[in-house]
């Protein structure tokens, strides 16, 4: 009896062993490389010396992260699987795509939110125009040429400028790219007059003079791009930044929640973490799960009326 006793014992020692040194997994649903990737890679390196556990990424790049999102939908809500996950991809695309299997607001757990960062409007030699009432003139004098570009049709990039018309009172007409490069190649030369997309995607060529960033989307100034006003300080009702999040599979234990996210608020308040995602543009936004939760249905609710006026969906 003392020996079964015993042996039960060690055997429960030897399990709680190994759940505490289970590894996290954070799922990243693009290549690495990316701003998602070093992000995510970032934030592990330094959640894993709190935790006490590795903390492990893993690519799992497809259909603009929808694969990657599926996976952790599906997990066991042990806080063993999260994904690092961008905003279009819990808001943009669910009410876009027919063929999307979950609901981003029930399916997940939010964990935090990571980063935010704005997306940035650049104009380029078609238009002459060095701020957005410039700008809007143009637009409005030259109908003919009124199109903006993005990196893709449904993506975040693509509502701003519907969301731009609407504010503007413009009339625009889409063009989509397959990526942020190819767009850039026809903004440089001339087919399209503007086009949206992250700040460090034109960067290079607006420091070059190449082309132009006349706005930014946040409530704030870039130090990337210190010169260049918000829509608001241009008269404009446009504050929509994009974020990365982190999520769980929907069911996991407060405690659990808690005590990732403590991890969380650890490694984006290290200095040389912070340092290392600023350069890519991106800034560090510490916070709650539950501040991610109402951020979440808050933007929701800004996009929703945006796309659904637009008329676009995919499958």
């Amino acid at each position: 009896m003392l020996l079964r006793h015993a042996l039960l014992g060690l055997a429960l020692v030897f399990a709680h062993t190994a759940w505490a040194q289970a590894p996290v997994r954070i799922l990243v649903g693009f290549p690495a490389g990316g701003s998602a990737d070093v992000t995510a890679r970032s934030i592990a390196d330094k959640m894993k010396d709190v935790l006490g556990t590795p903390v492990l990424v893993e690519n799992r790049p497809g259909a603009g992260g929808r694969i990657a999102s599926q996976v952790v939908k599906d997990a066991a809500p042990d806080g063993n699987t999260l994904m690092l996950v961008p905003f279009a991809a819990m808001v943009v695309q669910p009410a876009v795509f027919r063929s999307i299997k979950y609901d981003t607001t029930t399916d997940f757990t939010p964990v935090g939110n990571v980063v935010s960062f704005p997306l940035a409007l650049a104009a380029g030699p078609l238009t002459p125009a060095t701020n957005m009432k410039e700008l809007i003139d143009w637009l409005r004098a030259n109908p003919a040429l009124a199109n903006y570009g993005s990196p893709a049709a449904g993506s975040m990039p693509h509502f701003l400028g519907e969301l731009l018309a609407s504010a503007a009172k413009l009339k625009l007409t889409h063009v989509a790219f397959q990526g942020g490069a190819p767009m850039v190649v026809n903004l440089l030369g001339g087919q399209i007059p503007i086009g949206f997309d992250t700040p460090a995607e034109f960067a290079e060529n607006h420091r070059a003079g190449k082309l132009r960033v006349l706005a930014l989307s946040g409530a704030k100034r870039s130090p990337q791009f210190p010169g260049v006003g918000t829509f608001k300080e241009q008269g404009i009702d446009i504050d929509a930044v994009a974020w990365f999040g982190l999520f769980g599979p929907a069911g996991m234990q407060r405690s659990a929640v808690d005590r990732l996210n403590a991890a969380l608020q650890v490694a984006l308040k290290a200095p040389d973490i912070s340092d290392r995602l600023e350069k890519l543009g991106l800034s560090v936004a510490p916070g709650s799960a539950d501040d991610m939760a109402r951020r979440l249905a808050s933007d929701k609710a800004v996009w929703n009326p945006v796309i659904k006026a637009s008329g676009f969906q995919a499958d």
